[in-house]
């Protein structure tokens, strides 16, 4: 039986999203957001363990950059793009918020 662990609700995000490997930046795209990480699609997805620092755009809202670790990886296939999930290690509380404000306007189930 597989558990949920996900402690956020998350919602659909498109969108370009800089990260940073060390000094290497890098774009991905990005395809749900949670108060908690970001996924993002990316061919060459960075490995689990690993930390980036991320810059989020949320549309209609300012732009933040947040230290995160990398969670999860996807290598992708038939049925899912390459990825890998990030969860986020230092929102302040005002990021924190307009991420929430950001998936309650659209969350998915």
């Amino acid at each position: 039986m597989f558990a949920e662990h996900r402690h956020f609700r998350r919602a659909p995000l498109t969108g370009p999203v800089r990260f940073w490997d060390w000094s290497q930046p890098r774009t991905a795209l990005a395809r749900e957001v949670s108060a908690g990480g970001v996924f993002v699609q990316t061919p060459s997805p960075m490995p689990e363990g690993a930390h980036v620092t991320v810059r989020l755009e949320l549309p209609g809202a300012q732009g933040m950059t947040v230290l995160g670790r990398v969670v999860r990886t996807v290598q992708g296939g038939v049925l899912a793009a390459a990825g890998m999930g990030i969860r986020f290690l230092d929102l302040s509380p005002s990021q924190q918020r307009r991420i929430s404000d950001f998936v309650a306007a659209r969350a998915l189930p």
